[in-house]
């Protein structure tokens, strides 16, 4: 079979074409007659979607055809429509969707009456004076007037409505058509009897070949989804929260996948409509894959410093080149315990293709030599041709552009700025709060029109220059410095590159100096912390078996060991006499 054949089992049986009211889907739905499985895409519709669907429906339009597959599902009492949570039971001929999910979502979570745990998404109400649909809750002006389709959904719940409406008799009629319309609208269904998991697969992938192309995690949850017996049970969700330790964050999904590939030794760049069964075979055990995704997020986290030696980097939103994190797990899936050498060596690696920016988004090939390249025969010798696929920097010149944290330059400010223990004037800046601000994590000193400023620091303006690591509930930091003494809070300033000149400068208000002596500041720092975290200049240490060619045994004996010292004490005593210093 060649590699880019697909998955494909044929059914048992051809599916048995149904059809279905939307009242009886609503029963179906609430009795636990209809699931669905975890191989399935997230929700996506959005609100406009939803009103489209019910005029649609109201119009008689088609809406086109739903898939199920029939089998037994276990009672639920947390049973998820839309973003609401409803107890169901047992059921032993469930319809689960296949394809559908948006659709049956959306009339379930619009037409029944979920408590208030419903996402505005799904709030839709009818207005019978335009005939019309409307996304969100009825407005309290329009009450008796307008009616919710959780109304609309329910015969008895309609007609207390009525009662307390202050609609004419024609409005009224008007909203009972249109329940009985919605209601008795048949819905065209499959219904599938198989025990091939893959032959369902199979179709899943085909039906979603079409309309809105489903990204790659997507499509592999649909091909492995953890439903399906006999798989790798590879669950990328569970994935991401096991890389969630000492709040570093839950990388995307589509982060955890290339992950996962690259641990089985497949193309983490690889489309996976085509994947057959060889390269399934080969995927990585997912009790293997949290193991080894564990491991990365520990040595990304652990200082440099450390027994252990890491990168530093406290969470997945300060990574300078997320592609890294592919490209670790990969390693620390073949090699899960690398000496200390082996690991300083590894986070020197990471900074120097950040300083040479080699996993800048193009260099696709890039990324995917380095997954290839670890193949876990020799730790040393497949570190070093890592080292040379990134190149080996001789110095580091930072210069300032623009700040976005999104972006990987940065990044690597960021990490400078909190490499200093930012502080308040009475505690250290917690980097966990910083990331809870979102993409304000770097918050703004000055807020000047660039028109005010000189044109030398216009770009200091929207630069690192600008920015410091400090969560406060002032507006304007440079008022919350202001409010700082420069004698008593001189060490809290110093943390933010902020001496008591320039604080002087802040008070006087004179923008054009400050960012000009903070940008040299800030430069100056972060190209001091890229030349230490790279180990740029350092003599690069090698294990002691690069020196021998072959290591002799140790003789852990009491014997041994006696033997070993009295030898050592043998040879100082010669060097000594021969004076050796």
């Amino acid at each position: 079979m060649s590699e880019t054949a697909p998955l494909h089992v044929p059914l048992d049986k051809p599916p048995q074409a149904t059809s279905l009211t939307v009242r009886a889907l609503l029963a179906r739905v609430q009795s636990g007659g209809i699931r669905v499985p975890s191989f399935q895409r997230p929700l996506r519709w959005r609100a406009e979607d939803v009103v489209k669907l019910f005029d649609s429906i109201l119009r008689g339009y088609p809406v086109g055809s739903l898939l199920f597959w029939k089998r037994p599902a276990p009672k639920d009492d947390s049973y998820r429509i839309g973003e609401a949570s409803v107890p169901v039971p047992a059921h032993p001929d469930a319809w689960w969707i296949v394809d559908g999910q948006q659709r049956v979502t959306a009339l379930a979570a619009a037409l029944l009456d979920l408590g208030p745990d419903r996402k505005s998404t799904w709030l839709v109400r009818f207005d019978p004076r335009t005939r019309t649909f409307l996304s969100g809750p009825v407005p309290k002006e329009e009450v008796g007037q307008v009616v919710p389709l959780s109304v609309l959904g329910d015969l008895r719940r309609l007609g207390r409505w009525l009662r307390d409406s202050t609609l004419d008799e024609a409005m009224q009629s008007a909203v009972e058509e249109a329940q009985q319309r919605l209601l008795d609208y048949e819905l065209s269904a499959y219904v599938m009897e198989t025990e091939q998991p893959a032959a369902l697969q199979g179709v899943f992938a085909r039906m979603n070949s079409t309309g809105v192309r489903m990204r790659s995690d997507e499509v592999f949850q649909a091909l492995l989804g953890v439903d399906v017996p006999g798989r790798s049970g590879l669950d990328l969700n569970q994935l991401q929260r096991a890389c969630d330790l000492d709040a570093f964050g839950q990388p995307p999904r589509r982060e955890i996948l290339k992950a996962v590939l690259a641990m089985s030794g497949q193309d983490p760049t690889r489309r996976l409509e085509h994947m057959n069964e060889e390269a399934v075979s080969k995927l990585v055990i997912a009790d293997e894959a949290e193991e080894a995704l564990r491991r990365t997020v520990t040595f990304l986290q652990s200082s440099p410093s450390a027994e252990e030696p890491g990168c530093g980097i406290p969470c997945y939103a300060f990574i300078p080149y997320p592609v890294v994190f592919v490209i670790l797990a990969r390693w620390f899936y073949v090699f899960p315990e690398p000496s200390p050498l082996i690991r300083r060596r590894l986070s020197e690696w990471l900074w120097r293709a950040t300083i040479n920016a080699a996993h800048e988004r193009a260099a696709v090939s890039t990324f995917r030599l380095q997954v290839r390249l670890i193949k876990g025969q020799s730790a040393e010798d497949e570190l070093d041709a890592l080292s040379k696929v990134v190149g080996e920097p001789d110095r580091v010149d930072w210069t300032l552009e623009r700040f976005d944290a999104r972006n990987a330059r940065s990044r690597v400010e960021l990490l400078a700025l909190l490499s200093l223990t930012p502080r308040h004037r009475d505690g250290v800046v917690s980097w966990r709060a910083l990331v809870s601000g979102g993409e304000r994590v770097a918050r703004e000193i000055l807020r000047k029109d660039l028109a005010d400023l000189a044109p030398f620091a216009r770009p200091l303006l929207t630069s690192a220059a600008n920015r410091v690591l400090l969560d406060t509930h002032h507006t304007g930091l440079r008022t919350e410095f202001l409010t700082w003494s420069p004698t008593d809070d001189r060490d809290a300033l110093a943390s933010h590159l902020i001496d008591e000149a320039m604080w002087q400068l802040l008070k006087e208000d004179r923008a054009d100096d400050f960012l000009q002596h903070r940008g040299a500041k800030v430069q100056a720092l972060v190209s001091r912390f890229l030349t230490q975290q790279a180990a740029l200049g350092s003599p690069r240490l090698a294990p002691v078996s690069r020196y021998a060619d072959t290591e002799p045994a140790l003789d852990l004996t009491e014997e041994g060991l006696a033997f070993a010292a009295a030898a050592l004490d043998e040879e100082t005593e010669d060097d000594v006499e021969a004076g050796v210093p």
